[in-house]
């Protein structure tokens, strides 16, 4: 039996002929939450197609030995010949005889192949050749997943994207405040923004809260009261 590879060496073979991003436990723990991580998930530039995505990925997996592509799902072994349809339906694949499960994306979770190039201008260059997508790239990958581990990560991640935000929001120029705004906004934002020098800011930040608060949400219903209070309201 030959000596089993490492998945981070896969990765840095990887990253040497594609834009790679860091995805999931690794990249929360790179962010500077202390937690495990069985695995490791990366976003592979998505390129042209899926087919062309797939023989480029083929090119690097096939060069080291004893290597499984499995369908996420149902852990189903696959052929490179099925990977184009199967990653056109899933996003992402699955690579077994490492050191640890492989995840490969080519559409991240709650993201489009579109939007790679932002994610990447946006991401902060590693030592391995890879980069580390922003907080609240990464925040967005893990919505909506339905399992119980990303829930401790989410507010690991909205909490240090709420101290971004509110170190940096308030001296931000209106169209770079509407902006952040676009990408990210919670009742917490939403009162940093109601505060803004701008109007259009204040009331990108007071409009959120009013929706909140018409929806039964306490703590917007009680920002609200403070900027009354203050006498912020228009």
């Amino acid at each position: 039996m030959g000596e089993k590879r490492f998945a981070d060496e896969v990765v840095q073979v990887m990253a040497r002929k594609f834009r790679i991003l860091t995805l999931g436990g690794v990249a929360v723990i790179s962010h500077g939450l202390s937690r495990n991580t069985h695995d490791l998930d990366v976003w592979c530039e998505p390129l042209e197609s899926a087919r062309n995505w797939t023989s480029g990925l083929r090119s690097i997996l096939t060069s080291f030995s004893g290597l499984e592509l499995l369908e996420i799902g149902s852990l189903r072994p696959i052929s490179f010949d099925e990977l184009p349809a199967v990653i056109m339906q899933d996003g992402v694949i699955r690579t077994v005889g490492l050191d640890r499960p492989l995840d490969i994306f080519r559409r991240p979770n709650e993201m489009e192949v579109g939007e790679f190039e932002a994610v990447w201008t946006r991401a902060t260059p590693l030592d391995d050749g890879t980069r580390l997508p922003d907080v609240v790239d990464l925040l967005v990958t893990k919505q909506d997943t339905g399992r119980a581990k990303d829930t401790y990560d989410i507010q690991f991640l909205e909490g240090k994207a709420e101290a971004l935000y509110a170190e940096r929001l308030p001296q931000a120029l209106p169209d770079e405040a509407i902006e952040m705004l676009a990408r990210f906004l919670n009742p917490k934002v939403a009162e940093i923004a109601a505060r803004h020098s701008h109007p259009r800011v204040r009331e990108t930040g007071i409009g959120f809260l009013r929706e909140l608060s018409a929806e039964g949400d306490p703590f917007a219903r009680d920002h609200l009261a403070a900027l009354e209070k203050a006498s912020k309201l228009p």
